[in-house]
């Protein structure tokens, strides 16, 4: 009996996982806002759609104004992602409590809410294949858009737009969409490159910030021999002064000289005598080490 009804209460999870999954992309195709904050440029405000409660977004004025002066900057051929960030950090323009980012910045002029959807839009879109839920004829230069995740797509959809979902939201539109074009084909033209996963120059990765502006310090090769410390908001932005010239190898050592100056007055513990060891304790330690050894197997697996 106990076996039946897990049986059926596994059932009923799936169809409430079903159910609710049925209901997400049945809201994304009438254009709802589906949770989260705004993005930058807006807020939201409570609006009805169809009858059902939503909320709706609105620009705000300074920051739709900010992000029209990101767009018209990144379209031209020579400005960076650093370029754009410098100069707001210039003005002294923050965003959401802390100044840009690239990645963020890329993101944002990825998204099309603030596109003016018309027809060029819709040619785009569809080139890169993606799912168009409204016809070609309301594509009027009006309205943004919203982009969903296809359903049962793995691949991100600020870098592949194949299979996602787009459909068109019922809030105004930013930038025209011959300047949001140029920016996106601009972006499909960037490399990208991977990060590591774990620091590989230094112990002190990760321990350490810069003491002008707090963000932390990577190590970077040098042309000439070795690797040195580079604060990181400079690297990004070039928004700080940075730490100077400091060498990894000097560095290290000393740090481990400190280190070797504050440990001096501790005494170092001993087992004792080898010959009265305790049996007992011999025994745990053999099966520490095993189950260690076993962690770092899993611990390898799953990275």
């Amino acid at each position: 009996m106990l076996n039946i009804c897990i049986v059926f209460a596994q059932l009923e999870r799936e169809t409430i996982q079903k159910r609710v999954t049925d209901a997400y992309y049945s809201r994304c195709q009438k254009g709802f806002h589906m949770s989260g904050k705004a993005p930058y440029g807006y807020k939201l405000e409570p609006t009805v759609i169809q009858g059902i409660r939503s909320k709706m977004m609105v620009a705000d004025p300074d920051a739709a104004d900010h992000v029209r002066l990101m767009f018209e900057m990144y379209a031209e051929p020579d400005v960076s992602f650093g370029d754009i960030a410098r100069h707001f950090a210039a003005q002294g323009i923050g965003f959401n409590g802390g100044e840009q980012q690239r990645a963020t910045l890329s993101i944002l002029l990825r998204n099309p809410v603030y596109a003016q959807a018309d027809l060029e839009l819709y040619e785009f879109f569809k080139t890169q294949g993606a799912d168009i839920v409204n016809e070609a004829a309301d594509f009027t230069g009006t309205n943004g858009c919203y982009l969903y995740q296809g359903r049962g797509i793995a691949e991100n959809k600020n870098s592949n737009l194949k299979d996602h979902i787009l459909v068109i939201a019922p809030h105004e539109g930013l930038i025209s969409s011959d300047v949001w074009l140029q920016c996106r084909k601009k972006l499909l033209s960037n490399s990208s490159f991977g990060g590591t996963r774990k620091a590989k120059n230094t112990w002190l990765s990760g321990k350490i910030k810069c003491g002008r502006c707090g963000a932390g310090l990577m190590s970077m090769p040098s042309p000439s021999n070795g690797f040195y410390f580079r604060c990181r908001k400079r690297a990004d932005s070039k928004s700080c002064d940075g730490c100077g010239t400091i060498r990894v190898h000097e560095f290290e050592e000393s740090i481990y000289g400190e280190m070797v100056k504050k440990l001096a007055a501790f005494q170092t513990l001993t087992g004792g005598n080898p010959a009265k060891a305790n049996p007992k304790l011999t025994a745990l330690n053999v099966e520490l080490a095993q189950v260690e050894s076993e962690i770092e197997k899993l611990l390898n697996t799953l990275t």
